[in-house]
């Protein structure tokens, strides 16, 4: 029992010093130091294949759609991911297994090590996940490493290693401060990823009527410049959603080289769609010995039973939990909302919504407020970040005149409370008891619980929902 406690320990001091490394800065170290550390290490990327990532909205749900497709295909695949929901093992998974207790200790060790030893300077939090996840990566012998950008993508750690994909998310209004006030000038850092010749594969989401867009631009001039093999804009990709039943999501597209009839997606938010096409227009580079038949098999398969946590998801009856936390997504959530309650079969409909004080509280709330919601609730999450309830309820007050009233609460807990959802801490094994006692409680009420993945984390880790 005692060595169990030391290591417990030892993993609690490990976790306690990566999360005081500051995570946002304007200073990033030059690819070259994070290349010394490789080296130092003795270089655990080579051998495995590199899939990179980045975007504003919709990279962690493709680069997990990635890694299920390519699981699917045979391949042992590593993942690496931010931010997480509940614990910081989420970061660095292979196939489905987060990094243990274990490993993320010893690694860590390792890394100082080296660090001390060569006389290295310190790294920044991100640079750091990123050198434990390629090191986990090497000794659990990934094929394939798909490495979701922390910010931005230019100064990026992820660049200092070359890929053979390069892939780019939805481009949005988000972290301005650090990317820049415009889309061509966030895109511009978006598409630093893109550091040599290998195809790209993109979806900024702002092509309208067939014309190229700014962020599209960008891209495009940075791929030319780089040689790139290819160039797949999915924007053009055409899409038809068929049908949006209790269990998901019923869709068709067609792009440029192939079309895929009738994708299943086990979710309620549309954009997931979008980014499934984003995927699934990567997937013949990365298998390029299937045929056409055999990949559209290799995608119904692997994105059939595909979920992603904190992206729509339904936490209790009628309770969802979504990370949307800028404009553009908070408008594909709203979208998603009415979609889902445009039925009827809802009662009342209401909003729990808490987000960080440096984001555009003002347009992600004028998004949400399309929404005829019955009820909003304003709150915070546990963190300095969090915006004040009272500043939150100043913003909302010219966007939502809900029947049911506005609150502003200062805890998720007194939200949860304020909104109906028992919330009293529970024993695991009584979940199903919770569940039937929320649904009793709740009747025909819809909630969202959204505006940030922080929130959405300090909701996941209450015995509510386990």
């Amino acid at each position: 029992m005692s060595s169990r406690i030391s290591r417990d320990g030892e993993y609690r001091q490990v976790v306690e010093k990566i999360l005081s490394i500051p995570k946002h800065t304007k200073e990033a170290h030059e690819p070259t130091v994070l290349r010394e550390y490789l080296e130092a290490m003795g270089h655990p990327e080579d051998g495995i294949r590199v899939i990179h990532v980045a975007g504003t909205n919709g990279k962690g749900s493709v680069s997990r759609m990635l890694c299920e497709i390519l699981q699917t295909a045979g391949r042992r695949v590593g993942g690496f991911f931010s931010p997480h929901l509940v614990r910081v093992n989420e970061r660095i998974r292979v196939g489905r297994e987060e990094m243990s207790d274990a490993a993320l200790v010893e690694l860590y060790r390792d890394l100082e090590e080296v660090r001390v030893g060569k006389g290295l300077p310190q790294l920044n939090f991100f640079e750091v996940w990123f050198l434990l996840a390629m090191m986990h990566f090497h000794r659990e012998e990934v094929q394939d490493a798909v490495l979701e950008t922390g910010l931005g993508g230019r100064f990026d750690a992820t660049t200092s290693i070359p890929a053979a994909l390069y892939v780019i998310t939805e481009i949005g209004m988000d972290h301005e401060e650090y990317l820049g006030d415009t889309i061509e000038k966030i895109a511009a850092e978006k598409a630093g990823i893109i550091t040599g010749d290998s195809p790209v594969v993109y979806h900024t989401g702002h092509c309208r009527m067939g014309e190229p867009s700014a962020a599209d631009a960008v891209i495009e001039e940075k791929a030319r410049k780089m040689g790139c093999r290819a160039m797949v804009n999915c924007n053009r990709a055409r899409r038809i959603h068929h049908e949006v039943t209790s269990v998901g999501i019923d869709f068709s597209f067609r792009n440029d080289y192939d079309r895929y009839d009738h994708v299943f997606l086990k979710t309620h938010a549309l954009y997931q769609m979008e980014n499934a096409i984003t995927a699934i227009s990567a997937v013949p580079f990365l298998c390029p010995e299937r045929s056409r038949e055999e990949l559209r098999e290799l995608v119904r398969s692997a994105l059939g039973e595909f979920q992603w946590e904190g992206r729509m998801e339904q936490v209790l009856p009628g309770v969802y939990a979504d990370g949307a936390h800028n404009p553009s997504a908070a408008g594909q959530l709203a979208d998603s909302v009415l979609e889902l309650t445009g039925s009827g079969q809802w009662r009342k409909l209401q909003l729990i919504f808490g987000v960080s004080g440096d984001k555009d509280i003002e347009d992600v709330l004028k998004e949400l407020s399309r929404v005829p919601w019955d009820r909003v609730i304003l709150t915070c999450y546990q963190g300095s970040r969090s915006a004040a309830p009272e500043k939150l309820l100043e913003q909302a007050a010219g966007h939502f005149t809900p029947k049911d009233g506005l609150y502003a609460t200062h805890s998720l807990r007194e939200a949860l409370k304020t909104a109906g959802i028992d919330s009293k801490e529970a024993p695991v094994d009584e979940r199903d008891s919770m569940e039937a006692s929320a649904d009793e409680s709740n009747g025909n009420t819809f909630t969202m619980i959204t505006g940030s993945l922080y929130l959405v984390g300090e909701l996941k880790n209450m015995e509510l929902i386990r």
